[in-house]
């Protein structure tokens, strides 16, 4: 096992048992193997993962250890009370699976309470919460290609809600962004708020509720969550707290499996997520329209006249994944079809003579994008050592969700009713009873003659498919190698969430040469600086297959993100 850093920056060395990291200030962490890897949103999850495959276990079931160990030492992104959607690659077919399992509108939704909801009422509490889906879906993985016990590979996550965490100096931002939040509700507040304050680095938070409701999902199995003591605990939160959750929403919930979106690009297949997500297309659609025209590949990806391209673009798909990509039988129908050359052609020849302030012949028509802003998300790769692939993003929505845990659970719920549309019953993604909001989560998977190539995916909301871009388009069109391409700056064109927005905001994260904004703006885009330090722009993680059989794991360390191999 090979582990190195790019050389950037000052550096610092730090030991792990025998092993000796050295990271760049300002840069990913890699790892290389030709065993399993995995990389994750934090060391606690990431090791729970490595001792399932230690153990003789498959990806499927080293997700498992990974997905729910992350609900204790990421809580703010994802947990049990979240959501999920997961590719396979599974070795032995070279196939390529979705399971989706997104939170889902509780049955009995009081829709004039809902629209009588404000925006701010629509965020926190019982009433933003949808059924949560991420111990379906990750069933539905072990279920398919686990080969240990679930008990086995749920244990690795009780011992780490029992012992509790370090919280890591990154994660502070999260705590002090949602301090208000979490001291409304006595749970939450006891767990995340020891003392009613904001925990320090280094504090151990413990979460002994989670740790029980863990042991009796490990001794009980999957189904426990939804039919079991559990379910009736969240049920009964939900209405005392003023929530719609009932018996039958848990008792019919399901993870389904499904077709992922893939085009054929530089001679490889790309897969990512299909609706109800809309991550996934764009994605997918920004490399192929980018194809139309070699040279909106310029000989440099951080120059003006190449971010210009691609935001020209991206204002051309948002409008179109936005009317298309949704849970509706209607979508699950046309979506895929969306993929075409003739799409790509329109999409090129429109970005390349629209003005960035007017990119719509109809701008009133086509401007509403009812995408969340800010989001809390992760995202994890396992690769186990036959070569099969989990690659995973889960959610609670914004930080801390709801910011309500159910008494007696340890479970943060999601807030994703704030992920509908509200504003008229035409929109594709408007709220109903039993609906999926749609998210823009993209887990993608690259192959090369049915050969693992590239896995990768990110958090972050809008920012997670421009991301997934960059990265992708790095390294298939520039050559970079991975770690360069997950370290170098990003920049992304905002989705205008109402009308009443501009369409030609571009955010560039601090990095870029001081006169590409400037340049950009005398082309008419409305030019905003972000930080490398906020959450802002996520944290691509990603695995790279190299040609002599080595796998190479690479950590974005704009969160607290961490690889390790077997």
């Amino acid at each position: 096992m090979h582990i190195s850093i790019p050389s950037r920056g000052t550096l610092m060395g730090f030991l792990l048992g025998s092993l000796v990291f050295i990271q760049a200030a300002d840069a990913s962490i890699r790892v290389e193997s030709r065993e399993g890897v995995i990389v994750s949103g934090s060391e606690e999850s990431t090791k729970a993962g490595i001792q399932i495959l230690k153990e003789g276990g498959t990806a499927a079931d080293a997700a498992v250890a990974v997905s729910f160990t992350l609900g204790v030492s990421e809580p703010f992104n994802s947990g049990l009370g979240g959501k999920l959607i997961a590719l396979y690659y599974e070795a032995k077919t070279q196939k390529v699976y979705c399971i989706e399992a997104l939170n889902q509108a509780p049955e009995d939704l009081d829709m004039p309470a809902v629209l009588k909801l404000s925006q701010k009422d629509r965020e926190k509490g019982y009433r933003s919460a949808c059924v949560p889906g991420v111990v379906a879906g990750i069933a539905a993985m072990h279920d398919t290609w686990g080969k240990l016990p679930w008990k086995a590979c749920v244990e690795p996550a009780v011992e780490a809600a029992r012992d509790g965490y370090a919280v890591p100096a990154k994660q502070l931002t999260a705590y002090r962004e949602k301090f208000d939040l979490l001291m409304e509700d006595p749970e939450a507040r006891s767990i995340y708020l020891p003392g009613d304050r904001i925990p320090s680095a280094g504090d151990v938070i413990k979460n002994p509720d989670l740790a029980r409701t863990l042991e009796r999902i490990a001794n009980d199995g999957p189904g426990e969550f939804y039919h079991g003591e559990t379910a009736k605990q969240l049920i009964a939160a939900s209405l005392n707290g003023g929530g719609w959750f009932s018996e039958r929403d848990f008792a019919d919930y399901r993870a389904n499996k499904l077709t992922p979106l893939s085009v054929d690009y530089a001679g490889k297949v790309i897969y990512s997520s299909p609706a109800p997500l809309t991550g996934g297309a764009i994605v997918l659609l920004t490399l192929k329209s980018l194809e139309q025209n070699k040279a909106a590949n310029h000989d440099q990806p951080l120059s003006r006249e190449r971010v210009d391209s691609v935001a020209r673009v991206l204002q051309q798909i948002y409008p179109i994944v936005a009317g298309a990509f949704a849970n509706t039988p209607e979508s699950e129908k046309t979506s895929g079809s969306i993929l075409k050359q003739s799409t790509y052609a329109g999409i090129w020849k429109r970005a390349s003579s629209a003005d960035p302030r007017t990119p719509f012949p109809d701008a009133s028509s086509r401007s509403a994008v009812s995408e969340e802003t800010n989001g809390s998300t992760t995202h994890f790769i396992v690769v186990d050592q036959e070569g099969n692939i989990a690659c995973v993003t889960q959610s609670l929505a914004h930080h801390f969700g709801s910011g309500v845990v159910a008494p007696g659970t340890g479970i943060l719920l999601n807030n994703c009713m704030s992920n509908f549309s509200f504003s008229s019953p035409r929109a594709i993604n408007y709220v109903q009873p039993g609906k999926r909001p749609r998210s823009t989560m993209a887990p993608t998977i690259v192959l090369d003659n049915g050969r693992p190539l590239l896995a990768l995916g990110s958090p972050a909301s809008q920012r997670i498919p421009t991301g997934i871009y960059q990265v992708l388009s790095a390294v298939l069109d520039y050559q970079q190698t991975l770690a360069d391409a997950i370290d170098e700056p990003r920049f992304h064109t905002r989705s205008r969430r109402s009308s009443n927005e501009p369409p030609n905001v571009i955010d560039l994260e601090e990095g870029f040469d001081s006169g590409t904004g400037a340049e950009l703006s005398e082309a008419h885009w409305d030019i905003q600086s972000k930080s490398r330090k906020s959450y802002y722009f996520g944290g691509v993680n990603a695995v790279r297959f190299l040609p002599d059989g080595r796998r190479e794991a690479v950590a974005d360390d704009r969160r607290t993100n961490w690889p390790e191999a077997q």
